[in-house]
């Protein structure tokens, strides 16, 4: 497991009280537009599903929804993105493993592997018409309180997706995590899909936490930086490449939030 000292945390500096209201009236701007654009998307679900839309109809549906919230993060909220080590990502089909601080790299990851299925939890299924989409876009949805069922049960449905020449997407940490909390791994899950698919998995770090906080709906303008990293090549035994991946995000991580810092 990886050292969580090694991890370098840091806050943003508080903002001018006149700058931080207008964040905080572009954040309530931002998330009416969001309710709006959801709205309009979902009403084409009773159609898809009268019809018995594939779900390469449904992933293009949805892409519109996901290409929307980036589109209003950009130009309402002012918060764009780059990405590094694009070249390290594959062609086919891969295990894409990223940290988790915000939403941002949800719809982010989305926009970017529009074929990819992402590790969720089953939970998701519950909510009205954002659960069908996921069901049948199809998203992988994991009961976690299953245990060893539902590791089988994830590794049977990415098997599928890979199968399809698509990329698997998850987030090895479980759940948000605060820039200021100490990083921790639930590696389960990525283990059991790199010990049993036999694709290589490439670790990816982002630093959206300094701009849309786990614990606040404020978000603020600027540039997120998400970071593909060397892909690690099937083989390894399963505790090295767990340690080796959580310590390649975490050390990423560290750099980008250290990095944010000094152009501060």
């Amino acid at each position: 497991m990886c050292n969580p000292g090694k991890v370098l945390y840091w806050k943003p500096l508080p903002k001018p009280e006149g700058t931080e209201r207008l964040h905080y009236l572009r954040s309530i701007l931002f998330d009416a537009a969001v309710v709006v654009v959801t709205i309009l998307v979902s009403s084409s679900v009773p159609f898809m599903a009268l019809f018995n839309a594939s779900s390469a109809t449904v992933r293009a549906v949805s892409q519109v929804w996901a290409n929307g919230i980036m589109l209003l993060m950009k130009y309402v909220i002012g918060l764009d993105y780059r990405v590094q080590g694009r070249e390290h990502v594959p062609d086919g089909p891969c295990i894409i493993a990223c940290n988790h601080q915000s939403l941002w790299e949800t719809a982010a990851l989305c926009v970017i592997f529009p074929d990819a299925s992402i590790v969720a939890k089953k939970e998701l299924r519950k909510l009205p018409m954002v659960g069908w989409f996921l069901e049948h876009y199809p998203m992988i949805l994991v009961d976690r309180s299953a245990g060893r069922h539902a590791l089988r049960q994830m590794v049977d449905e990415a098997r599928r997706a890979i199968g399809e020449g698509r990329k698997v997407l998850l987030f090895p940490q479980g759940t948000r995590q605060a820039i200021d909390d100490p990083v921790t791994f639930q590696s389960a899950g990525v283990s059991a899909l790199y010990t049993n698919l036999g694709v290589p998995v490439v670790p990816a770090a982002c630093n959206s936490g300094l701009f849309w906080g786990k614990k606040t709906l404020i978000m603020h303008s600027g540039t997120v930086t998400l970071s593909f990293l060397p892909p690690i090549a099937p083989g390894l035994p399963r505790k090295e490449f767990q340690e080796k991946m959580e310590q390649m995000i975490a050390d990423e991580a560290s750099r980008l939030l250290t990095l944010s810092k000094a152009k501060v």
